[in-house]
């Protein structure tokens, strides 16, 4: 866990905000919504962003937790994934987390 990181903080104490947790990963809703369904899914141990993320099977767990996620919250079989890598790329927080947005047809 990161200090100074909003989403360690989330994931590890403000459990009011969670949705979905196990030991490696923590989900809450997104405070910009862009579908009806559009939560973010973060690992606990804290990683600045994709690129950062060397371990394979944290990978595996992270989009597991995704998987697992997308089906808590009743969107399994169609839901959209998007990860944003650096400013550049649109990531905003430096934690590394996957966005799920459902509940509606995507169609671009």
């Amino acid at each position: 866990m990161k200090d100074d990181c909003l989403f360690c903080k989330i994931a590890h104490g403000d459990k009011e905000h969670l949705v979905w947790e196990n030991d490696v990963a923590a989900a809450f809703h997104d405070i910009h919504p862009k579908a009806p369904v559009h939560v973010l899914v973060v690992p606990k141990q804290h990683v600045d962003s994709l690129d950062q993320l060397d371990d394979p099977l944290a990978l595996g767990q992270l989009m597991l937790a995704v998987k697992e996620v997308a089906k808590h919250l009743g969107v399994a079989g169609g839901y959209r994934t998007v990860i944003n890598t650096g400013r550049n790329g649109g990531q905003v927080i430096d934690h590394l987390h996957v966005h799920i947005l459902g509940g509606k047809q995507f169609t671009d």
